[in-house]
Formats: C-alpha cells, sequence, structure tokens
C-alpha cells in the first residue's frame, strides 16, 4: 500500500470510528441514558462526521447529517441550561422546571422516533461512497479554505452592520464548520493547527453567548427566578462576542492565502469592513 493509499484509509477509519462513537450514543440515549455528556459526544460526533462529507463533496449527506444535529438542539440547550442554573446556584423552583422541560422534550423525541430516525441516517448516511484521493483532498481543503475566507468577511460585515444574535449565530456556525474542517487535516502535511486553535476559542466565545441568549429567552418564557442573573451574564457574553470579528480578520488573510478581491473591487484586507466595529460593541 503507497503513502498516499494509506493516508486515505486512514481518514476512513476515523470516520468509521466516529460513526460508531455516535451509533454507540444513540443506542444509550435509546436505552434511557439522560447524561448530558452521552447528548454531547453524539452531537460532537456527528459534527465531525458532517464536516467530512462537506470536505469529500457529499453534499446531500451533509444536509441530512446537519438535520440529525438539529433535532436534538432543544434537547441539548435545556442540558447546558440546567447546568448553568446549577453554577449560578438557582432557586430548586428554577431547576424542577428545566428539568420538567428536559422529561417533555425527551418524551417528544421518543413519541416521534427521533433517536432510531437519526441512528437510521447516521448509519446510511455518514459516511463517504468511495475513500477520497490524499492530493484531491488537500487540494478540495484549500479550496474551501478560500471560500470560507469569503464567506467569514461577508459575515462580519453583517454583524457590524447588525450586530444581532442572529448574525452572530450565523458566524458561529461558520467558524465551527471550518474548525472541524481543519481538524481531519491535522496528521497531514498542509495541516494548519494555528487555525485550529484560534478557531476553538472563537467558537468558544460565541458559543457562550448563545446560549445565554437561549437560557435568557428560557428564562422569560418560563418566568424563571434566575433571570435578572442570567440576563447579567448574557450582558457579558454578548460584549465579549463582540469582539471576535475583530479578531477574526487576520485569520481571514490566513485562511485565502492572498488578499481578497470583492467582484467589482479592489483587492483589500478583510480588516477594511470593520470600521464600525468599537461602535458596534457598545451598542
Amino acid at each position: 500500500m503507497s503513502a498516499l493509499q494509506m493516508d486515505s484509509k486512514l481518514q476512513d477509519d476515523r470516520a468509521a470510528r466516529y460513526q460508531m462513537v455516535a451509533l454507540n450514543a444513540l443506542a444509550s440515549l435509546s436505552s434511557g441514558d439522560l447524561r448530558p455528556q452521552t447528548l454531547h459526544r453524539l452531537r460532537t460526533h456527528l459534527r465531525r462526521l458532517q464536516a467530512y462529507l462537506e470536505l469529500v463533496g457529499e453534499n446531500k449527506n451533509t444536509k441530512i447529517i446537519s438535520k440529525c444535529v438539529s433535532r436534538l438542539s432543544r434537547l441539548r440547550t435545556l442540558h447546558a441550561c440546567e447546568q448553568y442554573l446549577t453554577r449560578l446556584g438557582a432557586p430548586e423552583s428554577d431547576l424542577w422546571t428545566i428539568r420538567d422541560r428536559i422529561r417533555t422534550t425527551l418524551a417528544t423525541l421518543e413519541r416521534k422516533d427521533a433517536f432510531w430516525k437519526i441512528e437510521h441516517n447516521v448509519h446510511w448516511h455518514s459516511l463517504s461512497a468511495a475513500p477520497a484521493d490524499p492530493d484531491w483532498m488537500a487540494a478540495r481543503l484549500q479550496t474551501l479554505r478560500r471560500a470560507h475566507a469569503h464567506t467569514l468577511q461577508g459575515l462580519i460585515a453583517k454583524v457590524v452592520a447588525n450586530p444581532r444574535r442572529k448574525s452572530l449565530h450565523a458566524l458561529r456556525l461558520r467558524i465551527k464548520s471550518i474548525r472541524y474542517q481543519e481538524e481531519w487535516a491535522l496528521d497531514q502535511p498542509y495541516a494548519r493547527p494555528e487555525i485550529v486553535t484560534r478557531l476553538k476559542r472563537m467558537q468558544s466565545v460565541l458559543g457562550r453567548y448563545e446560549d445565554r441568549a437561549q437560557f435568557r429567552k428560557l428564562a422569560r418564557a418560563l418566568d424563571l427566578e434566575s433571570y435578572p442573573k442570567i440576563v447579567k451574564g448574557w450582558q457579558r457574553a454578548r460584549t465579549r462576542a463582540l469582539t471576535i470579528p475583530h479578531e477574526l480578520t487576520g485569520m481571514i488573510e490566513d485562511l485565502a492565502g492572498r488578499r481578497l478581491r470583492l467582484v467589482g473591487q479592489e483587492p483589500r484586507a478583510a480588516s477594511a469592513l470593520l470600521p464600525g466595529l468599537r461602535h458596534a460593541v457598545g451598542r
């Protein structure tokens, strides 16, 4: 077996391992495992499989696995909210309210056979039909890096123009996708580990804000006593999240490998998009 064939086999073996971890987590959930870490393990490995499918150009299967992740989003938010309320020292009434929502959400998922449907899709749609040639993968990732750079540039412009939750959420999802794709290349000569490290930190900051926004919405809807504390946490997380677009500019240029050119414009640095960012943070 040549070195190129070996690299391809390693990539496919890793995807198969991720599939097995996801299927095992699904089996545990179907058997009544209510631990948040089981759900987290499932969603993380589904995201990794989604990134792999996007890398190898399996667009239809990418969307299928993405929908599997989305079906579990509400349950994950409730788990995270319970953990956050516990750290805040929230009243037991708040915790019982959230736990009741967790039970209701689980019952709904079970009634709709959600875990079985996700298992079916993971079994049949989470792996590539054919191994990807390593040279092709290297070129593909480089192409995606340039595409991601342009996408990030546009998303940053939207955050600056309208620094709201929706635009920050879209930016977080793109960062997450890029990070998982870059992780697939960490054992390859074209790896960019410094980008992965920076993406993880940015994803964490934006994820914290998205969580706090979800918790704030839940607390208001459920009339939780902890609402004022949650609002303060949301405000701090938002201020920090709005600094991420500025931090992203240098990385965008690293991804693209050159200065960016928009249609009909001269090449320019991504930082040129951010003159209003300081003002946006203060909104």
